[in-house]
């Protein structure tokens, strides 16, 4: 039996068993799993509190004791385990389900965490403890969900399922704020031939740049340019490229030699004035 309460957890410490004190007394274990915990001595409070429930089977709080002991020393099943073994018993105690959410917390398991942290206010909704970690959880796996949104949607766009990202681009933009996606909810929309509705997201897109980049601009007047040459109207789209280009002039005092306004300008007067414009 000595072999047996002397393994794994006093390795993890990183010590051997014989360079630590000699378990105290049967009477005394709970005292010492105490003190250890105290002292963050991980490796005994958990060697300390597995004796004192041998003891007395009967305090099913010391799970939860050696669970948040097995947690700091890193071993999360056994976490899990000794946790487990109080909720068995106690099903309805929010603090215990408070402490699930903190050990998935600390494994990097968001979802799960937040699944957790909702049984707990659901036992407990006037609880302030638990009440502030399940509105902290909850903004944070609100926005896990939307980067993952993000990141479905931008997929979409590469392989050019327009439709479906335009939904998936809508929601992100109306619903969950991510404005910054504005240009690109505009671009696909153009691309599935809802223009008018193109249009007034441009309009955002402008809004959306003169208050937060107003490099922007430039492209702006350039993807509304795009906007009137799908839709086959060449002037129109030739006076946001002028207007592009205009920005461009404002912004740097001058207009690059590979500047893709002047391009833009010179393919609309061919389209325009075919009967005399040459294309460089």
């Amino acid at each position: 039996m000595r072999e047996f309460r002397l393994t794994s957890p006093l390795l993890w410490s990183g010590r051997r068993a014989d360079e630590t004190a000699e378990l105290p007394p049967p009477a005394h274990a709970l005292a010492a799993a105490d003190a250890a915990r105290d002292r963050q001595d991980w490796a005994n409070a958990v060697l300390y509190y597995r004796q004192a429930l041998k003891q007395d089977p009967l305090r099913i709080d010391l799970f939860v004791q050696l669970g948040h002991a097995c947690k700091e020393l890193g071993d999360f099943d056994a976490a899990l385990e000794a946790y487990q073994q109080f909720l068995d018993k106690q099903p309805h105690d929010p603090d215990i389900h408070l402490q699930f959410g903190h050990l998935h917390n600390r494994m990097g398991d968001l979802e799960i965490a937040f699944k957790w942290y909702c049984r707990a206010q659901a036992l407990a909704p006037a609880d302030p403890e638990v009440n502030h970690h399940f509105s902290t959880a909850g903004l944070r796996f609100s926005r896990i969900k939307v980067e993952r949104k993000r990141e479905e949607a931008l997929d979409l766009v590469r392989t050019g399922r327009w439709q479906v990202a335009r939904e998936l681009l809508r929601e992100l933009v109306t619903v969950d704020g991510e404005i910054d996606l504005i240009a690109i909810y505009a671009n696909v929309t153009k691309e599935t031939g809802a223009f008018e509705e193109a249009l007034q997201l441009y309009d955002d897109y402008r809004s959306y740049a003169q208050a937060n980049d107003q490099k922007s601009l430039i492209d702006v007047e350039i993807q509304i340019g795009h906007l009137y040459k799908a839709m086959g109207d060449f002037r129109s789209a030739l006076q946001h490229y002028i207007r592009a280009r205009d920005v461009e002039f404002e912004l740097y005092g001058h207009i690059a030699p590979d500047s893709a306004c002047e391009r833009e300008i010179r393919a609309c007067m061919a389209e325009i004035y075919t009967c005399f414009w040459q294309a460089a």
